[in-house]
């Protein structure tokens, strides 16, 4: 009973706007070990079908809950979501969310959670045929309308891959394996999976990290496919032969691009604003045994820090609205707001005129987002060559996803990477 009341709180924070990022551990310390793979299965999965499934409640209840019974839309949600998609027998699931309302000092709403739970079983096809069009998406209807907008060819495929979980994607460390040898070494552990990419490979079923081999050898990491492409691309801009290259990556952590990078020989200097995000670069760089300089300071006041000289290369993946991550971070349908993106855009301009002041003439900028929205994307680079005079594009070493006015957007797939969007800047000397 204590994972099921723990997962409802945890949702309930959510949609009262936390960060997941921020909740999600001590929430998990709560719930005993044994259960913390189903905890983190409940409160994830409700998440990517959050909208789909407030679309639910809508009908099944009366009259809207009040405010301070938040929580009970909480429960709802995560009751819908393990009767559609967990292995636990319906009358289970029915009679443990019915429970939880006396945890929540609710007493009162056993009776109106078990009616709404009974009725969605008789009725299930029939709700959902009553649903808008972005609740069928399971997406917050101000993205639904914007992502219509600008990928009416793609929407579908979008939206079910935000529906899923992300597939475990794995980068090698080529100081230490080859891709190829790494997949010998897979498959004498039963695991099995196919490459991704140039450095990956995709674990055809997810596994703790705990359970890959040598990865605490620093012989893999963990890294989206998409997120990969950052060490092809920079790489390709520079001959394919990125040692000694110097690289400013100036939004760091948790730092795998940062390592990737080093992997292949770049001098990399990390930096990041938060200290204790920062030190995820530092773990991460001692697991593969690199060395990457750390620098903690604010990316938009770049001229202020200790930095000796200009770099070949600045990497700037810039904080966004992760919308092109949205199975990974599936609180942003529920906390992410249209408003959010103009203030998202005002930082990305801000970072992108400090962190051109450190790209040395005839260097390059690799601006990345995890967003799919133009206004984080194209939008932010445009402007940006119209005021800055010696900025220009250059072409991107690699093809993928689809062509932009400027740069190209990796766009998200179920067995596949997630959306990113890339643009390569070059510093006319």
């Amino acid at each position: 009973m204590k994972l099921r009341v723990s997962a409802t709180l945890l949702l309930d924070k959510v949609q009262q706007g936390g960060s997941l990022n921020a909740l999600f551990e001590s929430a998990q310390n709560e719930v005993d070990e044994s259960d913390r793979a189903f905890f983190r299965e409940l409160v994830y999965g409700s998440l990517r079908l959050w909208p789909m499934y407030k679309g639910i409640t809508r009908q099944l209840l009366e009259k809207p809950l009040k405010p301070k019974d938040s929580a009970l839309e909480a429960l709802l949600v995560l009751a819908l979501y393990e009767l559609d998609e967990c292995s636990t027998p319906p009358y289970a699931s029915v009679s443990a969310a019915v429970e939880v309302c006396a945890s929540l000092k609710r007493a009162w709403a056993a009776k109106l959670v078990n009616a709404c739970l009974r009725r969605y079983q008789r009725e299930k096809e029939a709700l959902h045929q009553h649903l808008g069009d972005s609740e069928q998406a399971a997406l917050p209807g101000w993205l639904y309308k914007v992502l219509t907008k600008y990928y009416p060819n793609h929407l579908e495929s979008l939206a079910e891959a935000s529906r899923h979980k992300p597939p475990l994607t794995l980068r090698v460390n080529s100081r230490k394996s080859s891709r190829d040898d790494y997949l010998k070494q897979l498959a004498t552990t039963g695991l099995d999976a196919i490459p991704a990419g140039s450095f990956g490979l995709t674990l055809h079923s997810a596994v703790p990290v705990s359970n890959i081999p040598l990865f605490y050898d620093g012989v893999v990491s963990v890294q989206d496919e998409s997120a990969q492409l950052a060490g092809r691309l920079i790489a390709g801009a520079f001959g394919d032969v990125p040692v000694g290259l110097r690289v400013l990556d100036v939004c760091s952590a948790p730092g795998s691009k940062a390592c990737h990078l080093a992997e292949l020989g770049a001098a990399v200097t990390a930096l990041d604003i938060s200290p204790s995000r920062l030190a995820r670069v530092e773990d991460n760089a001692k697991r593969l045994g690199l060395s990457i300089k750390t620098l903690v300071g604010d990316g938009r006041e770049l001229d202020e820090l200790a930095i000796e000289t200009d770099f070949d290369l600045v990497l700037l993946d810039v904080p966004c609205s992760a919308t092109g991550v949205m199975r990974r971070n599936p609180d942003v349908k529920v906390i992410r707001l249209k408003s959010d993106i103009s203030q998202f855009a005002e930082l990305q301009q801000a970072l992108l005129k400090s962190a051109w002041q450190k790209v040395r003439p005839g260097g390059k900028l690799l601006y990345v987002t995890c967003s799919l929205l133009p206004a984080e994307n194209e939008d932010i680079v445009s402007q940006f060559l119209t005021a800055t005079a010696d900025a220009k594009t250059t072409p991107l070493s690699e093809s993928f996803g689809i062509e932009k006015p400027v740069g190209r957007q990796a766009l998200p797939s179920i067995k596949s990477g997630d959306g990113l969007y890339y643009c390569m800047l070059e510093k006319v000397a």
